[in-house]
């Protein structure tokens, strides 16, 4: 899957919100739709929750927004029929790693546009319990990472080899994934490659430390390009974006590329946080 940045959001456009009401942000449903309206969007409103998503992409619209989390987001971007459609996120999880590595932030009513007497500001506790679950997360993966076996893979990248032993792989297009970690900082959503990082098992430490605060250094990681990535193993629980999957003995494959038809995602022009996204 790839995005392709657009530049800005037109007014007077007919919007098919996709919400995720369960997501962890204090936005609600009313809130989201309000502050919409408010910024001149016909909006038709579908909750991810419900089983009419097939049915949603068949209206007719000139934006689609994602109000959610990255699982969310996911589950609509990749059932998404018409790849020339516009796309806005809204993004309402913990983490927020597809929203965050494009430079989207902000509260649902800063992102449409609506001048600050109309904006419901996020409850401080909120944000800091957002914070709190991502510190939580990040601890909950140093403690992995301590007691963690080394595990055999077997890597191709566009067809070469790359095996060892690895604490863990990530295969990513963004650069933030899990608790809102940098792993793939020169990870570009719009240039066809993946980026495959391996967790070598003779740097546990430094990665335990760099845990500890991973805004202040490149993370102690191996990292190779390429645009089809094979992984084969056993024995050994893997994840798919946030659907996390158990031990199995026998042998598993995965195939992993980049779809060839680019989305069209809307970033806000010269957002605040467009600066923090190198970083």
């Amino acid at each position: 899957m790839e995005l392709e940045p657009a530049a800005h959001v037109i007014e007077g456009m007919r919007a098919t919100l996709f919400h995720n009401p369960t997501a962890g942000h204090k936005a609600t449903k009313d809130d989201i739709l309000a502050a919409m309206k408010l910024a001149d969007f016909d909006v038709r409103y579908v909750s991810v929750k419900d089983d009419n998503l097939e049915e949603a992409f068949g209206k007719k619209a000139d934006l689609l927004v994602i109000a959610g989390g990255d699982g969310t987001i996911a589950e609509v971007l990749t059932r998404l029929p018409d790849r020339a459609m516009p796309v806005a996120l809204l993004p309402l999880g913990t983490a927020n790693n597809i929203a965050r590595s494009l430079g989207i932030a902000g509260t649902p009513q800063e992102l449409v546009g609506v001048f600050a007497e109309f904006l419901k500001a996020a409850d401080k506790g909120e944000k800091a319990k957002g914070a709190d679950n991502l510190r939580k997360g990040r601890a909950l993966l140093e403690k992995q990472v301590k007691g963690a076996k080394p595990i055999e893979l077997s890597i191709k990248i566009d067809g070469k080899a790359f095996n060892g032993e690895f604490l863990g792989v990530e295969v990513m297009n963004v650069p933030f994934t899990g608790p809102g970690l940098p792993l793939a900082t020169k990870a570009h959503v719009a240039d066809g490659l993946l980026d495959v990082v391996c967790f070598d098992a003779g740097r546990r430490r430094d990665f335990e430390k760099w845990l500890e605060a991973p805004q202040d250094a490149h993370a102690p990681v191996t990292t190779r390009q390429g645009k089809i990535i094979e992984l084969v193993w056993a024995d050994t629980a893997n994840r798919l974006d946030d659907e996390s999957y158990g031990n199995r003995d026998k042998k598993q494959v995965a195939e992993i590329a980049c779809e060839k038809d680019k989305l069209n995602v809307l970033i806000p022009v010269k957002h605040p946080s467009q600066k923090a996204v190198a970083k």
